[in-house]
């Protein structure tokens, strides 16, 4: 790849790109990229390059597209320019001007009626600058919404191979009756027309915050959806699927628990069999979709995948080229259903597809503002909080964070109130107090193990846990393991260091490996059974045991990030947030942080960078919530 040699320079053709990397703007990516165009393209204005450099730098940062008048902020820094009132670093071109000059490139296309026309590096849509790539994804995702929708008439249950019902069939309201009552419960009402829509469309959307049913829903929708097809005399083919293997398995773990726990009339052996064994696959959206190393998927609409109802969680964390796979891979009468909380951690990969996908239903029901929007009636968005009591502080708490409230926020963590817990002054003896309560912990944890209590073990081990904003620095995930490790082991004298496999560790597995049936974020704890050492990891009702040889990936588990912490759920969750304000902080990341807790909620961070945290969202821009629901 070509990069800036030993002097500082960049290639002689795109030279004009010097002060951009000099600022720390553009990167090696950005010159390879733009020096690679005006090989092939040497027409090229430097005006197209930089916008061609712009928009591959907005892609790292997760950003779909760019608006050229917000570039210069969105690219030079969030905390605005230097020198004065609208003087930038560097010499960002006049958008007018450069907006003409875009407008006439070779490299640049314009979108056709036909979709065609479209190959070049970049596509200028309006006032919004895409890299093909983006482009044709944003155009798939909405081409494959307005196809399956369009046929949908509002209400039409495809059940079975090929079938469509119309959805006033008396089988939809007696199986909602089977499954929720007459009535409905607190909270059912808007659980009973998830579920609805759900058996009624060819797509819908299940959003809600922790807390909220999201779980107890679909495991409510997969019951009705075999009722419904007993009903009908035909077999239901269900895949479940999340971005991640332990997500896939949080799914399907959450989901068989809600159904053991569940009892509806007209439930046979064999339906409940179908619902709780290897007849519903459950599986990362990659691996459904049969995804090769080269990037090349195996279903696609020329070999669709054979399901008749497909439910994919942890939506937030799907990119858009996934998401985008995901559509052309379904094929005509299956029912897609998307699950996720749109407030949550986002994809490391470009877009925010359920945001977009959710719209104006986030806040309230936008379906009569958009009666023409291709979602309009199929997003439902869950309110009723579940997991806390009514009035609960965490969420208060969490909700604020959301709303981005940072005097509310502070107000409810200067309260202490609900097992809020805020130690505001790190450096203080309130730190060396959550310390103290997390090494309780752990001791409980080496005991357990040394006795071959792996039960219990685990249980000390997830009874209170550090969630970090960063991997680094003070306050981040290194530096609460080593506190916690050296601590604990000099409490107890374990030799927590020594060796890789010492009784007593906790540890996260960090890669997917099917031979062991093991997933990426997975967790367990070293335990000696009979003289010998084996590795606990939980599972519902009960433990699985593995032989530490067999497990390749792994990471000390005394802390964990808040990325990695997505879709958990901890009786007392420690969100520790860095000393100094970092680029990761964001209120996505610290919602996630905060709404992970159930009982108990420990904050770790001074309120200069919580309000930094607080007030800072997801600088992401995308056309996609554009094209679905349109002003």
């Amino acid at each position: 790849m070509t990069t800036r040699d030993d002097h500082g320079d960049v290639p002689e053709r795109v030279r004009f790109l010097t002060p951009f990397v000099d600022a720390g703007i553009f990167g090696p990516y950005e010159i390879w990229l733009a020096d690679t165009v005006s090989r092939l393209e040497p027409s090229a204005s430097t005006e197209a390059l930089l916008a061609l450099a712009a928009a591959g730098r907005g892609s790292r940062m997760g950003s779909v597209c760019l608006h050229l008048h917000d570039v210069a902020r969105l690219l030079s820094g969030l905390d605005g320019p230097t020198g004065g009132p609208g003087v930038w670093p560097v010499p960002w071109p006049d958008p007018i001007r450069w907006a003409d000059s875009i407008e006439r490139s070779a490299i640049v296309a314009h979108p056709e009626p036909d979709g065609g026309g479209l190959l070049r590096p970049l596509v200028w849509d309006g006032a919004r600058l895409y890299l093909q790539r983006h482009w044709n994804d944003e155009q798939c995702i909405e081409d494959g919404l307005r196809h399956r929708l369009g046929s949908d008439a509002r209400v039409r249950a495809p059940v079975g191979p090929g079938l469509a019902q119309p959805a006033e069939d008396a089988h939809v309201g007696e199986v909602l009756d089977a499954v929720f009552g007459p009535s409905g419960s607190e909270g059912g009402d808007e659980q009973r027309l998830a579920v609805e829509r759900g058996l009624t469309s060819s797509v819908s959307i299940i959003a809600g915050g922790p807390g909220t049913g999201k779980t107890r829903t679909v495991a409510r929708l997969l019951v009705a959806s075999h009722l419904m097809a007993t009903a009908r005399g035909t077999a239901l083919q269900v895949a479940m699927a999340a971005p991640t293997g332990k997500a896939a398995q949080r799914l399907q773990d959450a989901v068989q628990t809600e159904i053991a726990l569940f009892s509806v009339p007209g439930i046979d052996t064999t339906i409940r069999q179908r619902l709780t064994d290897s007849d519903t696959d459950t599986t990362t959206v990659h691996r459904l979709l049969g995804a090769r190393p080269d990037g090349v998927r195996r279903h696609d609409r020329e070999d669709p995948l054979r399901h008749d109802l497909v439910i994919v969680d942890e939506v937030s964390m799907v990119p858009l080229s996934l998401m985008a796979d995901l559509l052309d891979a379904m094929r005509p009468g299956a029912r897609l259903v998307l699950v996720g909380d749109p407030n949550q951690l986002v994809s490391v990969e470009a877009g925010v597809v359920l945001a977009d996908l959710v719209g104006p239903m986030a806040d309230g029901d936008g379906s009569a503002a958009h009666p023409d929007a291709p979602l309009s009636g199929r997003v439902t968005v869950l309110r009723h909080m579940h997991r806390f009591g009514a009035g609960s502080p965490i969420a208060r708490l969490a909700e604020s964070v959301r709303r981005g409230q940072a005097d509310r926020v502070i107000e409810l963590l200067g309260a202490g109130e609900g097992g809020i817990t805020w130690v505001s002054d790190p450096r203080g003896r309130g730190l060396a107090r959550v310390l103290s309560e997390l090494v309780e912990s752990g001791t409980a944890m080496v005991n357990a193990a040394r006795r071959g209590d792996a039960e219990a073990a685990l249980s000390a081990a997830g009874a209170v846990k550090v969630l970090t904003a960063t991997r680094r620095g003070e306050y981040g995930l290194s530096d609460w393991s080593g506190r916690i490790e050296r601590a604990v082991g000099k409490r107890t004298g374990a030799r927590l260091a020594a060796d890789r496999w010492p009784v007593g560790r906790p540890l996260m597995v960090t890669a997917n490996d099917r031979a062991s049936r093991v997933a990426n974020g997975d967790v367990g704890v070293v335990v000696e059974v009979d003289g010998r050492r084996v590795v606990a990891l939980s599972e519902p009702g009960g433990v699985r045991f593995v032989a530490p040889s067999r497990l390749n990936s792994i990471e000390s588990w005394w802390a964990m990030t808040i990325h990695k912490s997505q879709g958990s759920e901890l009786p007392h969750a420690v969100v520790s947030l860095p000393a100094v304000d970092s680029p990761v902080l964001s209120r996505q990341l610290f919602y996630t942080g905060v709404s992970r807790s159930k009982e108990r909620l420990t904050v770790v961070g001074t309120e200069e960078i919580i309000r930094a945290a607080v007030d800072r969202p997801v600088a992401r821009v995308s056309g996609l919530r554009r094209r679905l629901w349109p002003d």
